[in-house]
């Protein structure tokens, strides 16, 4: 199951539940964060506040709009796992 969730100007948080691995937590990439031709996993966007290992520095608004997401992202992969 896949879902996108659009943001300001562009910026977007793709989710994808054929990238979760339950049994290897590490592999896959099941929310990523996109903008223009960038993109990071969406821990390492709000974490580092970057895309793509700092070829793309978030903007304040940007990252204030990801870290709103949390839930939104949280709960879509809650809802996977429990079906």
């Amino acid at each position: 199951m896949t879902k996108t969730i659009n943001g300001p100007k562009g910026l977007r948080i793709d989710l994808d539940t054929d990238e979760v691995f339950t049994d290897d937590p590490g592999q896959g990439t099941p929310a990523v964060v996109c903008y223009d031709r960038y993109s990071a996993s969406y821990d390492c966007a709000v974490n580092t506040g970057e895309l793509d290992c700092g070829e793309y520095i978030l903007k304040s608004g940007q990252l204030k709009w990801l870290e709103s997401k949390l839930d939104e992202v949280n709960d879509f992969f809650l809802k996977y796992l429990k079906s």
